[in-house]
């Protein structure tokens, strides 16, 4: 882009509300004049495409703002197209393919080029864009870079009036052309051999140089050629076929939302498609060429013509949600197969946006065909092209290794309105959502908005159909959110949208959606249109866990098909407040509100023309561990991303799946990293697939997993995190009546018992596993009179312990055996040592401390299990019990194990991997307790388990997401990373943590910096360990200890207590400086404290348990480290000359420090923002007074 006197290199962008300053810093008297005075932030927020110019050095060049409405206040946005064709000579304009410019500024030197180069990336973005507007007062001189790109419209000849504004237009075939499609001649082969080379040379390395030529001579009445061409020069190239094999495609792909790509008993002809087709594809603005997707067909397809009707398969999907959705109309599926499919395709990448031109041609070819189908590698991107497709499912366990899309001939026609519903509009509608399960919930709300147009509690409802050429083709209904309070604080919406300037009654909840598979490509834009004609800014669709029944007055939801062009909302941490102490400076009952927990998704005005990158690739997760969990969520919250095909492989599924059970999540221990409410939040079942099974063999040559179930599991990628769990113990055998020790015995080699199993013996690992342990506690075993033993010193031991003494049995029929005892203990705190050794011996329970498992019924252990006998250094032990729970010790899954090493990937006592998570398998990456760093890293003590297993399965999905993501800073694909840092384990910072309900009704909680598992003695003798701070060692007021360390962060955090603990709050302390606790070290010491739990549960303490909390400290930090003028130096630069002097500051130099930070300007900025942070999350934070309250 040049000026007069300079030239600059530019790129385009979507814009972002930071770019706000800049922007205005462009606004003129003549923008003011022609777009009004508007607040930019705002324009941003509310814009369906904003689009940002800047330079080299990220300097905002120019900007515009286009929206689906005119800026025009007296004009309804839902009824501008009325007005416009009442007025104006312009009857092809619809919300389809127009756009507005309701703002733009550039750089006055580069105005012109600005201008041109935003509405060429905006017609590339939108391929059924034809018209963009401008709206100009009367009077008003739109400049001369304007009136060069945009012509008046002439008003229509029985219009004679006069208005205030003149409308002028700027047409696609200006900026972006669509392209001329003819049949292909062999003299085209010249032409497009530079264009198949540039992309691959798969083709010509196979089949010769003039393969191309060979291929268009060839052509038949089965196979046709056709070329792109842009004056007299062939740009791109398509080959298509009519053999298809349907039988084939439908044993692999649910085609049954498309009539089996079949013709439908007694269909009327096809119709023909218009010229100028307007299929819609989500648009790209990209910030650099290397993001544009460059990828062609060539890729995924090097067969020849004959090959390819037996090629695998087109994959349509009809979004992950759509599968209930019956085929487009009603008909048998017996009927002529009605597909061609696409064989070969390739474009320059200058004209790829426009692929979708070929499609009217190809048609005409077969008009007798009704679909189009494309297959591609599951490896390959999606290409522009296949933006207007839709992708068909896969059949359970398909191992197809080709992804299907189908184009309807129908999706040519530019006939797609969205209009508000209407009581004609009923049997249409009812013939769209006639083969949806929630049927009858959708006509009962239709009826209901036809009526009355709101329920009967006053709550407004909103219906809208879609139609093409009159027939109705999808319904959309939404209501008032009237719980946005509660949205707001409970999930991160925020991420996606300012909320302060979206008015209350902008946003809606979407309850009903549901469109014909054929027209799957205009979901977004009816979501769109949607959000003009309701007067909305923003939607939400909640997801309900499946065990959840529909409450007395709620309304019901129902299954929408446009889930894929939704973003799914991570929820937000919420404070434990102490209610009985704030009174009325509690937050509001909106906000406190206990409502069944629920996933949301969301949309808004600005994610309307934004596309998804969508990742075809099949990754496989073995495991539902809470690292596999981890990664799982940070790939699904990439809302720019669409992961089609993630399949998670578990013994028992999904957490979290079943409906909640106090009693049954105190079974087992927490990490604290997941609870039952995070489970529901996420949703995950509705983004992934989930097949139950054990892992039995990797076939690393094919990429295939197989289950257990016998099911074959292909993958791309795959990922181990099947971590470790409690296995059956293996006996000794030994005979106690022989009066033998356990030093007498021979142990056996032997790490995995395969002899036959009493019955009532358990291994307690998963959910469902505590659901089966219940089930058998709560039947006839609660009423007899047998023995419940526990074997083992696990922390797991003593929470199962509690389990069964909560389940009613009574302490004198609970037995714990423990083995000999390994230094440090489970608690590794002498006092919670024997605070629960007095809990068991209060509530009666038999302890033994220091024995082995001998046998089983002494042996005879195929009977059921009635005796458990054991040795010790001293004398045996004999227990008569009818349930045995085995918490000896966790280790590696005996099948996945074989499964692993029959694979030949490292196993070393573990699985081995790098840092980066790799195995020696570069497809094939491991986290967790199952695996183990390689020796070169010289640290054979250091594993995954030392560490906080979210925060290594979120650095796990890192680890693959700089393949997929093009977004991510090109830092992060640096592979030139110095070699030493190949040679460090990575180190992670948020905590380990563990919560249980022990005997005696204790809650324990224990937060600590990740180390390695030393005695607390031995760390506290440390030079540098710092100090301890103790309250609460009487038993009943509860105890509590901090460990400070020497820089005075709190770095461990333990509880026990039979009080409630409010553990959310409690965790946000870790890392914390006690400075921000009100000081805590003086007061400790001073003995202003005498009880942790009461001083943490103070009104001043909230803000610092606050999920921003971190963000805003970050922020203090930034101003801390910012310079406040090029030539002053920093406070932080000021300390750290200081410390180079001298490791120990002075008296005198912390006076130094004090007084300049008192006199900085950082000081007055940090204030600032502190009441900007407490004013910002009031809705959670009332209690805090602000300025002007006094």
């Amino acid at each position: 882009m040049t000026s007069n006197s300079s030239q600059e290199v530019i790129q385009a962008r979507r814009t972002e509300s930071l770019d706000a300053p800049e922007i205005l810093k462009l606004v003129s008297a003549t923008t003011e004049k022609l777009f009004g005075r508007v607040n930019v932030v705002n324009v941003i927020e509310k814009a369906s495409l904003a689009v940002t110019l800047v330079n080299a050095n990220n300097d905002v060049m120019g900007h515009a703002a286009f929206f689906d409405y005119p800026n025009l206040p007296s004009l309804d946005p839902g009824k501008w197209e009325e007005w416009f064709h009442t007025k104006y000579d312009c009857k092809k304009c619809s919300p389809l393919n127009t756009l507005f410019m309701n703002y733009f500024v550039a750089k006055a030197d580069f105005a012109y080029g600005c201008a041109t180069e935003i509405i060429r990336t905006v017609f590339n973005a939108v391929p059924a864009l034809h018209y963009i507007f401008l709206i100009v007062p009367r009077g008003v001189e739109t400049g001369p870079v304007l009136t060069e790109l945009f012509k008046p419209v002439a008003f229509k000849e029985s219009f004679s009036g006069r208005l205030s504004i003149e409308l002028q237009v700027c047409h696609r075939h200006d900026h972006s052309a669509k392209l001329h499609i003819r049949p292909a001649r062999v003299e085209d082969h010249d032409d497009l051999t530079p264009i198949f080379n540039r992309q691959s040379d798969v083709l010509t390395s196979t089949y010769g140089d003039f393969f191309l030529a060979e291929l268009i001579e060839a052509q038949d009445e089965d196979n046709k050629c056709v070329v792109a061409d842009v004056k007299g020069t062939a740009v791109g190239f398509m080959s298509v076929c009519s053999k298809v094999d349907v039988e084939l495609l439908s044993s692999c792909f649910d085609l049954k939302p498309f009539n089996g790509l079949q013709k439908l008993q007694g269909q009327t002809p096809a119709l023909g498609p218009e010229k100028a087709p307007s299929p819609e594809r989500e648009p790209r603005v990209t910030p650099s060429d290397e993001q544009v997707q460059r990828t062609s067909p060539l890729e995924e397809r090097t067969e020849t013509p004959k090959d390819s009707a037996k090629q695998d398969k087109v994959e349509e999907q009809v979004p992950a949600h759509s599968a209930s959705l019956s085929r487009a109309s009603k008909g048998a599926t017996d009927g002529e197969p009605s597909a061609f499919c696409i064989q070969l395709f390739c474009i320059d990448e200058k004209y790829e946006t426009r692929s979708i031109d070929f499609l009217p041609a190809v048609f005409d070819l077969f008009p007798e065909k009704d679909y189009c189908i494309l297959t591609m590698p599951h490896l390959v991107p999606e290409f522009p092209l296949l933006q207007s497709f839709v992708r068909v499912t896969p059949r359970k366990y398909s191992t197809l290794s080709q992804e299907l899309y189908v184009f309807h001939r129908w999706g040519l026609i530019e006939s797609f309105q969205v209009s508000p519903c209407t009581s004609a509009d009923t049997e249409g509608i009812q013939s769209v959502v006639s083969q949806l399960s929630g049927a009858d919930i959708i006509m009962q709300d239709v009826q209901q908005y036809n009526n009355d147009r709101r329920d009967p509690d006053g709550t407004e409802i909103q219906c809208f159909v879609a139609k093409s050429l009159d027939q109705v083709v999808g319904v959309a209904l939404l209501r008032r959110e009237e719980d946005i309070e509660y949205i707001r604080s409970h999930f991160n919406i925020e991420d996606f949208i300012y909320f302060n300037h979206h008015k209350r009654d902008e946003h809606g909840r979407l309850f009903h959606f549901a469109l014909n598979p054929v027209f799957q490509q205009y979901s977004k834009h009816f979501l769109k249109e949607v959000l003009r004609l309701a007067h909305k800014s923003c939607l939400y669709y909640p997801v309900c866990p499946r065990y959840t029944e529909t409450q007395p007055g709620s309304k019901p939801h129902t299954t929408v098909t446009a889930l894929n062009d939704l973003v799914p909302i991570r929820a937000r941490r919420q404070i434990i407040y102490p209610l009985d102490k704030l009174g009325g400076n509690a937050p509001s009952e909106r906000i406190l509100a206990n409502k069944e927990p629920f996933a949301l998704t969301h949309l808004n005005r600005k994610l309307t023309l934004e596309p998804k990158v969508t990742i075809n690739a099949r990754i496989v997760v073995v495991g539902a561990s809470d690292v596999g969990i981890s990664f799982l969520e940070t790939l699904l919250f990439c809302p720019h991303l669409r992961f089609n095909n993630l399949t998670l492989v578990s013994t028992h599924g999904l957490p979290g799946q079943l409906p909640p059970d106090e009693l049954r999540s105190k079974c087992l221990p927490s990490s604290l990293c997941y609870t039952q409410d995070d489970f529901t939040h996420m949703a995950l079942e509705t983004w992934i697939k989930v097949v139950e099974g054990k892992v039995m063999a990797l076939d690393r040559t094919n990429k295939v997993v197989k289950v257990s179930e016998g099911a074959f599991i292909p993958y791309d990628y795959l990922t181990l995190c099947t971590g470790q769990q409690f296995q059956i113990p293996v006996p000794t055998g030994a005979d106690i009546s022989t009066l033998v020790t356990t030093s007498e015995v021979t142990i056996h080699q032997v790490s995995r018992y395969t002899g036959p199993l009493p019955s009532s013996v358990f291994t307690v690992n998963t959910e469902k596993d505590c659901e089966n342990v219940l089930s058998f506690i709560r039947g006839e075993f609660l009423t007899g009179e047998g023995k419940a033993l526990v074997y083992g010193n696990t922390l797991d031991a003593f929470v199962m312990v509690q389990t069964l003494l909560a389940a009613g049995l009574p302490g004198s029929r609970v037995v714990l055996v423990q083995p000999p005892v390994s230094l440090p203990t489970c608690f590794n705190n002498p006092f919670i040592e024997d605070a629960v050794s007095a809990a068991l011996h209060e509530c009666g329970v038999a302890c033994h401390v220091g024995y082995t498992l001998a046998q089983w019924n002494d042996g005879e252990v195929d009977q059921p299990l009635s005796r458990a006998t054991f040795t010790s250094e001293n004398k045996p032990l004999s227990v008569d019990c009818e349930a045995f729970f085995c918490f000896q010790s966790k280790k590696v899954d005996h099948d996945a194990f074989k499964a692993i090493n029959d694979s030949c990937l490292v196993f070393d006592g573990r699985l081995v991997i790098d840092a980066d998570f790799h195995t020696n398998d570069p497809c094939i990456r491991a986290a967790g307790p199952l695996t183990k760093f390689q020796r070169r890293y010289h640290a054979e003590s250091w594993t995954h388990g030392n560490f906080n297993s979210k925060e290594v399965g979120e650095e796990l999905a890192q680890s693959l997401l700089t393949l997929f993501d093009p977004t991510l800073d090109a830092m992060l694909l640096d592979t030139e990373t110095p070699r030493e840092q190949h040679l460090l384990i990575p180190i992670y910072t948020k905590p380990k943590t563990v919560s249980a309900m022990l005997p005696g009704g204790y809650n324990y909680l224990q937060v600590g910096k990740p180390s390695l598992n030393i005695p607390l003695d031995a760390h506290m003798v440390q030079p540098e360990y710092g100090r301890e701070l103790i309250t609460g060692k009487d038993h009943e007021q509860g105890y509590f200890r901090l460990h400070v360390n020497q820089h005075r962060f709190i770095e461990t955090i333990t509880c026990c207590t039979r009080q409630g603990l409010d553990t959310s709050n409690l965790v946000c302390l870790y890392a914390l400086h006690e400075r921000y606790l009100n000081n805590l070290l003086q007061r400790f010491d001073e003995g202003l404290i005498d009880d942790f739990y009461s001083f943490f549960r103070e009104s001043w303490c909230l803000a610092v348990f606050h999920d921003r909390f971190k963000d805003f400290r970050d922020e203090i930090r930034e101003l801390l480290v910012a310079k406040p003028s090029a030539d002053v130096p920093s406070l932080e630069e000021k300390v750290r000359k200081m410390i180079d002097e001298d490791l120990v500051l002075t008296k005198d130099q912390r006076r130094v420090l004090s007084d300049s930070y008192m006199a900085s300007s950082a000081r007055k900025a940090i204030e600032q923002r502190l009441l900007g942070f407490l004013s910002y999350n009031s809705n959670h934070l009332p209690m805090y007074a602000k300025p002007g309250m006094v």
